[in-house]
């Protein structure tokens, strides 16, 4: 095993956090109270037992506060992870990248939203970094996560060995 040059963990922003899991739980919190002061009294006692599943919504939003990206660079690698979905590292070897690019995104438009998000070529990680890194691979598909250590990445990036992928900087 490579010693690691470059590691970041990121986690989605607090305050995304807190507001799709308080949307969650007033929302749900709403259709309950409807529900108990229109339909309780006249609910067969069977179906009672049935609403605990609406608690379902708001115990599944929690994950959102486990979520975290994981971000390895070696000399001959790109790892990374989404931890709780996946346990070990996705390992790229730089001899699958032709190009790697770090910039500054211009415009929130620049991103699909905060999370993880895949198309048949592209997938992007959006943890509420301020730069991003793509990773173009010769198979032509693109992988774009964000970061929050652009000048590390940069000072690593350009001391690559030569042979590698083209490097592209623009911070």
């Amino acid at each position: 095993m490579s010693k690691i040059y470059f590691s970041e963990e990121q986690t989605m922003p607090q305050l995304w956090r807190l507001l799709i899991f308080g949307g969650v739980t007033l929302m749900v919190g709403f259709i309950a109270l409807m529900v108990f002061l229109t339909e309780w009294n006249t609910m067969p006692d069977k179906d009672k037992f049935s609403m605990i599943t609406v608690l379902i919504a708001p115990i599944s939003t929690l994950v959102i506060f486990f979520i975290r990206l994981d971000i390895r660079i070696t000399p001959e690698t790109f790892e990374y992870k989404v931890y709780p979905f996946r346990r070990a590292f996705k390992v790229i070897p730089f001899n699958k990248i032709s190009e790697i690019e770090l910039t500054k995104p211009k415009g929130f438009r620049s991103f699909q939203g905060v999370g993880t998000h895949r198309s048949l070529n592209r997938t992007e990680m959006n943890f509420g970094g301020k730069y991003l890194v793509t990773f173009r691979l010769t198979s032509g598909r693109m992988i774009s996560i964000t970061t929050n250590k652009p000048q590390e990445l940069k000072s690593f990036l350009l001391d690559l060995p030569e042979g590698g992928p083209k490097v592209k900087v623009e911070v």
